[in-house]
């Protein structure tokens, strides 16, 4: 069903593909982790951004 609220979770997938460079298909999301879940732990872990960012992102721009 087409709704604001999927179109805004399916940006937020899109934003999070663009700044990480990897798909939620990605062969390391297998079980329980998924795009969203690595990204939420690498945060909390000691503030782990450049694990996440990909570090070609501004040259990408």
């Amino acid at each position: 069903m087409v709704s604001t609220r999927g179109d805004v979770y399916s940006f937020g997938i899109v934003v999070m593909e663009t700044f990480t460079r990897r798909k939620p298909t990605d062969e390391m999301f297998v079980g329980e982790m998924n795009l969203k879940q690595w990204i939420a732990n690498s945060l909390l872990q000691d503030a782990m951004i450049d694990e996440v960012v990909d570090a070609n992102f501004p040259h990408m721009v």
